[in-house]
């Protein structure tokens, strides 16, 4: 186990300080508008006072072009104050920006100060003005301004002050060393920024942790002020409502989201129960409820509307909302799943026997699901601790014990798994892999066998089917023929219900890369997005009472059992292509998997999320033997807990765990910190690669029971070589 050199003293020191310093332009629009709006009346207050400066001091007045230059012409104090006022029309010019605008503010105010100073003949208490007025500037967090406004004080001080010192001071000392008193203003400038700064970096702190729990949250939230206004909105309520985060600031509820009725009709939003607590104080809690979008959609949300207080006065309210559509279509799915059942126990009365055998096979697949978890979790210890002992002979005694017992256990779990399937299965002869498969024979003996078949039942239209001659130069590989004969009678039969007027099928077949790779393709109707991510599914079917729903997904286990892939190409319309690709298992893809297993990888610092502690404890012993530091989380809460604690390069999650799975996790890390990579671990990964099924977040999948390499290689994929 690798452990990162720790940072000396000096670089502890530097780090530390630096983190005091801000970053700058962090601050909400809506803040930093209405700061701006104070700084930009403060510059004009102070317009007026200076123009009033000129007849309170007895400036005579004269309105010629020399008293506009004469000192102590009053008409020189109100050009002197049109200058200020010049920078504040200017602060008002928004198509320059942010920071522009925030300079000529600074520009503003600093120039109200020297002619105040000025003004008054060098007084040492209005020097103190800068200082204020730097003061204020902070508020923009800006570090332009800021420093031009330091700019501007120096060269007032340090320059004007040394060359013409009556101009700045009122005290002989100051005149006969203007350096001296430059150096004291200095100073006062140094502490002035440095509790400004140090001000500053505290209320942008808050400000950027504010942020990042309104984005990191999984729900909706948008605060409305009392005038009916949106005041922040976080990226999932923007992404659930389908607006702009940053163009929806500012504008009215109505313009944003809507609620609606159960009947359909819009509520004003003075009647709105959205606002509700603007008028009773207290918190409104509603469910199943309807957001009506700007494009004429809706949703479904369960929504919570609560009072803001600030100092006991009502300044808006806060909604926080979930969007609800996965389970109104759950329980869509649960009232039509009644209906079925229903009907089925209807029919059941003249057709006993039948259903009776289908009910044995729907229990049978979802038995057969739950095996396939349970199994893949056992294997997963077994298969990581027996390569770490293969891989380690000269591991201590005490480890391999320790080892060898937690492959014991897993084997006994395994053992009992074992027997579930073979009651299961018990009809099933347990091929034997191993046999040479003429692959051309076999496509021939299903083509005689199958042809016959449709052609009887093709009603007047023809279906014709096309073998690519290429199938010749495939070599024999060891397999299970009849297997072989069954998969491809599976995806001929399911290429001729997808052509009800005619067609043609293609079966072609060649050696690719150390492997055999065998499509099937149709001319027929095509398959949606939807249907193709779960048209592998066991009992899924499109074709009602005339279908079972088990032939692809028998294909797909004959694939898995040949240690292949099944992939899927299809769109509405132009047909559909299953493409199989079987390995060829010989000495030359045995080097190169062995030597893809050996490629060295940099210690990382990585997550572990799962709720097995078996898998925990397999997975972070196979990821120690590569030099990584492992951290683990027996569920995704605890997982994001840490992950929000700590800094990590990877992030390896189980999929299906309490509390919040693994998909969750991922979605919920991306939104937060984009750059960390997601490895995920299933027991159905390889369905999830046939269907091109990937969660939102996730990098790559690896499928259990987790082997070494298969981890390696993950990790090689996702993390860039250094």
């Amino acid at each position: 186990m690798t452990l990162r050199p720790r940072p000396t003293r000096t670089a502890a020191l530097v780090n530390r300080l630096w983190s005091l310093v801000p970053s700058g332009g962090s601050l909400p629009e809506r803040v930093w508008r209405a700061r701006h709006r104070f700084l930009v009346g403060l510059t004009f207050f102070h317009v007026v006072i200076i123009a009033l400066t000129g007849p309170v001091l007895g400036k005579h007045w004269e309105l010629s072009f020399r008293a506009l230059l004469d000192d102590d012409s009053s008409l020189h104090v109100v050009g002197e104050a049109l200058v200020v006022a010049l920078f504040g029309v200017l602060a008002c010019w928004r198509r320059v920006g942010r920071t522009v605008q925030a300079t000529f503010v600074g520009f503003g105010l600093m120039s109200a100060s020297a002619i105040l100073v000025h003004l008054s003949g060098g007084y040492i208490e209005l020097h103190f003005h800068f200082f204020v007025m730097l003061t204020f500037l902070a508020l923009c967090q800006d570090w332009i301004p800021y420093l031009l406004a330091v700019a501007f004080v120096a060269v007032h001080h340090g320059v004007v002050g040394v060359l013409w010192p009556q101009s700045v001071y009122n005290h002989e000392a100051a005149f006969s060393a203007p350096w001296t008193w430059a150096g004291i203003h200095a100073l006062f400038v140094l502490w002035s920024c440095v509790g400004s700064v140090v001000a500053w970096r505290f209320n942008e702190r808050a400000f950027a942790q504010t942020a990042l729990i309104l984005q990191a949250a999984g729900e909706g939230i948008f605060g409305v002020d009392i005038e009916g206004r949106i005041t922040f909105i976080n990226p999932a309520a923007a992404t659930i409502l389908d607006v702009d985060a940053r163009a929806v600031i500012g504008r009215k509820l109505g313009q944003v989201v809507h609620h609606l009725a159960s009947d359909g009709a819009r509520l004003p939003d003075e009647d709105s129960p959205i606002l509700a607590p603007l008028k009773g104080y207290k918190a409104h809690h509603a469910t199943d409820q309807i957001f009506g979008r700007m494009d004429g959609s809706y949703v479904p949300v369960d929504y919570v509307s609560t009072p803001m207080l600030e100092r006991e006065q009502l300044t808006g309210v806060v909604v926080s909302f979930n969007d609800i559509t996965a389970r109104h279509r759950s329980e869509a799915a649960l009232q039509q799943s009644h209906r079925m059942l229903e009907e089925t126990l209807r029919q059941l009365k003249t057709t006993q026997q039948q259903m009776l055998q289908q009910e044995r096979l729907r229990a049978m697949g979802q038995m057969a699901s739950g095996i396939a978890h349970d199994f893949n979790n056992s294997l997963s210890p077994i298969v990581g601790f027996a390569e770490l002992l293969m891989k380690s002979p000269d591991l201590p005694r005490e480890t391999t014990r320790t080892y060898a017992q937690l492959i014991n256990t897993a084997a006994l779990d395994a053992a009992s798994v074992i027997r579930r399937l073979r009651e299961l299965y018990r009809d099933r002869s347990e091929g034997v892999i191993g046999d040479p498969v003429d692959l051309r024979r076999c496509i021939d003996e299903v083509v005689a066998l199958t042809q016959p078949r449709w052609k009887n039942q093709a009603l007047g239209q023809g279906i014709a089917i096309r073998v690519d001659t290429r199938v010749t130069d495939v070599p024999g590989f060891p397999g299970d023929a009849a297997g072989i004969r069954e998969m491809l009678a599976n995806l001929i039969f399911n290429a001729v219900d997808a052509m009800p007027k005619g067609g043609t099928i293609t079966v072609c077949a060649r050696a690719e890369g150390g492997g055999v790779r065998l499509e099937v393709s149709d001319t027929g109707t095509g398959m949606s997005d939807e249907i193709r991510q779960r048209c592998l599914e066991p009992f899924f079917t499109t074709k009602g009472q005339h279908g079972t729903g088990l032939g692809l997904s028998l294909v797909h286990t004959t694939v898995e059992r040949h240690g292949g892939t099944l992939s899927i190409e299809s769109a509405p319309g132009r047909g559909s292509t299953f493409i199989v690709r079987l390995p060829l298992h010989g000495e030359a893809a045995t080097a190169i998997a062995d030597a893809e297993s050996s490629e060295p990888l940099q210690p990382l610092h990585i997550l572990l999320v799962d709720d097995d502690p078996l898998v925990r404890t397999s997975v972070v012993a196979q990821l120690n033997s590569q030099a990584h530091s492992v951290e683990t989380a027996a569920n995704g809460r605890e997982g994001l807990d840490r992950f929000a604690s700590g800094r990590f390069d990877l992030v390896v999650t189980d999929r299906a765990m309490p509390e919040m799975g693994g998909d969750q996790l991922a979605a919920t890390i991306e939104r937060s910190a984009s750059n960390t990579p997601v490895i995920m671990l299933t027991g159905f990964g390889d369905l999830m690669g046939a269907k091109g099924d990937r969660p939102p977040g996730v990098d790559a999948v690896v499928s259990k029971p987790v082997t070494l390499d298969a981890l390696t290689q993950a990790i090689l994929k996702v993390i860039p070589r250094r």
